[in-house]
């Protein structure tokens, strides 16, 4: 299990949100922590700060117009 996933196993979030495809969203104050969990833990995490989801929003709003 990489560092990444630990890490994301010891975020105090007061709240995770399931948005589909075993996917997960937590807030930790500033960023976003995504994870793919296999029911019982996360094996997977990305966390996104605040630039990088701006990227992320102007992609998909890019892509939406093609």
């Amino acid at each position: 299990m990489s560092r990444h996933v630990r890490a994301v196993d010891r975020v105090d979030c007061t709240e995770k949100d399931y948005i589909g495809d075993g996917v997960y969203v937590a807030f930790d104050g500033y960023g976003y922590w995504l994870t793919a969990e296999d029911g019982s833990r996360a094996t997977d995490a990305i966390y996104l700060e605040p630039t990088v989801l701006r990227a992320l929003v102007r992609f998909v709003e890019r892509v939406k117009a093609c």
